[in-house]
């Protein structure tokens, strides 16, 4: 009875991962360790967000990309004391894309395509017949690209761009963004002759040939307009991020009472460090370089008991450290995932019909964030949402299936902490289904 429910409700929960929690996917949740001896499972999901929007401009926003989920489990043991679990998800994924015309609409041209893959071995070892402990090894595999165009982004990178290079030209550090733009006549008469004085005071005259000179601020106004005028029509900012696969690990552990089906168990998964190679187009150049990056600690607290005959109830709690996730490329110079942790809460209601069916009922909770504004790769802020899953048992092949509607907060999608987008009234469909084998 107690795995009937389990895994009915786990089913559901996961059809119902969809948007959650900044990247987060699969929900790394390694249960496939309690499951019976020589059990082999696969699963699948499909996952169709409706996230829409609009600008100042009146520009509507249709950005959410529908995508699957794959899983796979086997799990048996050595002896009564130790067993085992290898377990396949795809953990973190992104799959955005502003269809609109860049040139015409704020976030325009802007994707994001964000894929993952990781492999763990889990270990447990029963301490006691209550009491267990389990660690684990993963090969985590990430890559990515990304896409940043439309008119709420051309100014900050076209600025940002041509301040790196003059201030490479110049062998200085002290031209930035905001006083190129100023410079440029971006922020009036005024600020443009001010912001002149300050370049001229310290950048020398410019050759321009045949033993001319040119005011710097003259030669840069003119570099500076060169990038705002080509960022539409080199394609805005592109940035590819090669596959990088590195270990990782896991420790957790159990308690349980198995007469009334009661378990608790608590899985920490490390941060991974990566370091893939990357490349940048922005401004008709190509730039070829590597970035450092990690994959966040998380923590996982799972629960389960039984309440009445056939009857399961089950409580889950994840935090994910994203806000310690920074992807910095080097042409760019601005971090690409800008995110702040992630907090899940679930309850659900599991209940056995009959010696084939159960079904279970579950709810799902993602608080706020703090921010103003959230980034434009990741439109959304909060979820709630209502899984419902059924599982039919015949002798050793079972198989499971979930839905999930999930409600997804409004929010604010935010270019330098301006927000230039509202999406409001979104919401996130998704089915999964489980097919387990015990040999």
């Amino acid at each position: 009875m107690k795995r009937t429910l389990l895994c009915a409700s786990a089913l559901a929960l996961g059809a119902g991962s969809a948007m959650a929690g900044g990247l987060d996917r699969s929900g790394q949740s390694v249960l496939a360790i309690f499951d019976a001896n020589n059990t082999t499972s696969v699963s699948f999901g499909h996952v169709m967000p409706s996230v829409t929007g609009e600008d100042a401009a009146g520009n509507d926003y249709d950005v959410g990309e529908n995508y699957q989920q794959y899983g796979f489990s086997y799990t048996n043991q050595i002896n009564e004391q130790f067993n085992y679990s290898l377990i396949f998800d795809q953990p973190y994924g992104a799959d955005v894309d502003y269809n609109n015309n860049p040139a015409t609409s704020a976030l325009g041209g802007t994707f994001a395509d964000l894929n993952s893959r990781a492999l763990t071995f889990v270990g447990r070892y029963k301490v006691t017949d209550r009491f267990s402990v389990f660690a684990g090894i993963k090969a985590e595999q990430v890559n990515a690209e990304v896409g940043l165009n439309g008119t709420a982004y051309r100014t900050p990178i076209a600025l940002g761009a041509a301040a790196a290079t003059a201030n490479n030209t110049f062998g200085t550090s002290n031209i930035t963004p905001q006083l190129l733009g100023a410079n440029a006549g971006l922020a009036g008469a005024a600020a443009q002759a001010q912001a002149a004085g300050v370049l001229d005071s310290f950048l020398p005259p410019v050759p321009v040939g045949g033993g001319a000179t040119a005011p710097a601020s003259a030669v840069l106004a003119n570099q500076t307009n060169g990038a705002l005028t080509n960022f539409f029509p080199t394609g805005g900012y592109r940035f590819e991020m090669e596959d990088d696969t590195k270990p990782g690990y896991l420790i957790g552990a159990a308690y349980e009472i198995p007469d009334i089906a009661l378990r608790f168990a608590a899985t920490y998964h490390f941060e991974i460090e990566h370091k893939a190679d990357t490349t940048e187009r922005l401004l008709g150049q190509t730039i070829r370089d590597e970035v450092e990056y990690v994959t966040p600690q998380s923590l996982n607290l799972e629960f389960q008991t039984g309440i009445a005959e056939g009857t399961l109830l089950t409580a889950g709690y994840r935090w994910t450290e994203f806000s310690a996730v920074d992807v910095v490329p080097t042409a760019l110079g601005a971090d690409l995932v800008n995110l702040e942790d992630s907090h899940r809460y679930t309850l659900g209601v599991g209940r056995q019909f009959n010696d084939k069916f159960a079904g279970s009922i579950t709810l799902i909770y993602e608080p706020e964030g703090e921010g103003d504004t959230v980034s434009p790769l990741g439109p959304t802020d909060g979820l709630f949402g209502v899984t419902l899953g059924m599982r039919y048992v015949n002798g050793p092949f079972n198989i499971s299936g979930g839905i999930n509607y999930s409600k997804l907060g409004d929010a604010d999608a935010g270019v330098q902490d301006v927000a230039v987008a509202s999406f409001e009234d979104n919401s996130v469909v998704g089915i999964g289904f489980k097919a387990q084998m015990k040999f």
